[in-house]
């Protein structure tokens, strides 16, 4: 038996099950709150994703089988992956977590994440006002508002990035993006647009992307898994600076405190002190 064939093959099934549908047959939340390009590729050349990428997926839904176990209890009325679908267009989205109430309507979009950021992306604030905006037809007589919780996973870090409310000029302009999105899927002569992102080195679909230069001659080396993990290592550069920074002033301050003259403490074996430029110095 091929464990790991069957793993993939698992999570394959996992990461397209029926809930969503056919995804070429409409345009998503998701979709809309990506590169045009991209996503219509997707569509008409669906990728045949490895391991690696599919476990990436998968994440989202362990985040959200967390939520459900949290929220399964409560007195709230909420509803799970609900479908909400635009009055005449094929446009479709399904909402992570919708709280009912008396006049409101909140959205809770779920993303995981290696790092925090220090405010939602772009493309996450486009998901949930389109979420939001197809909410808010089906429900006129509601105020409808959104929020999006992101999970790290590996560290148990989260963050609530709230205060989402519907905004007609906004849906309005992703409303034009997702026609533009389904005209390309309909007809091939017409060219998708592209938007350039932080992805864009994973996306499969860079070769040959006008917005690139891919005219001039490369030498091409097989060191994809290289490139994969100084990728991955930049990504969480960030992440790392920012804690090296907390665990910095948290010794500085442990420092001040315990020996302000000195300014030099020990720790097991080991002295740490603040130099004549305020750095931890660990001797």
């Amino acid at each position: 038996m091929d464990f790991i064939e069957l793993l993939r093959q698992g999570l394959m099934k996992l990461n397209n099950h029926g809930d969503l549908g056919d995804r070429s047959t409409y345009v998503g939340s998701s979709d809309v709150a990506g590169c045009p390009r991209k996503i219509v590729l997707s569509k008409t050349e669906p990728p045949d994703h490895e391991l690696a990428t599919l476990i990436r997926f998968s994440r989202g839904h362990l985040a959200e089988q967390l939520i459900l176990s949290a929220i399964e209890d409560t007195s709230y009325h909420w509803e799970y992956q609900k479908e909400v679908s635009h009055r005449d267009r094929p446009y479709k989205a399904h909402i992570d977590f919708v709280f009912n109430g008396k006049s409101v309507l909140m959205v809770l979009e779920v993303k995981t994440v290696s790092s925090i950021p220090k405010n939602p992306y772009e493309s996450w604030i486009q998901q949930i006002h389109f979420q939001m905006g197809l909410l808010q037809e089906k429900n006129p007589g509601k105020i409808v508002r959104g929020c999006v919780l992101a999970i790290n996973l590996n560290d148990g870090d989260i963050a609530l990035f709230n205060g989402l409310e519907y905004h007609s000029v906004l849906y309005e302009g992703l409303l034009q993006k997702a026609s533009h999105i389904w005209q390309c899927v309909q007809d091939v002569d017409v060219k998708p647009q592209t938007q350039t992102g932080p992805l864009c080195a994973w996306c499969q679909y860079r070769p040959e992307c006008p917005a690139y230069d891919n005219s001039m001659i490369i030498p091409e080396l097989p060191i994809e898994a290289e490139l994969t993990q100084y990728l991955g290592l930049k990504a969480t550069k960030k992440s790392s600076e920012t804690e090296l920074a907390k665990l910095s002033n948290f010794l500085k301050f442990a420092i001040a405190n315990a020996n302000p003259d000195g300014m030099a403490i020990k720790v097991g074996p080991n002295v740490v002190r603040t130099n004549e430029r305020n750095w931890i110095v660990v001797e």
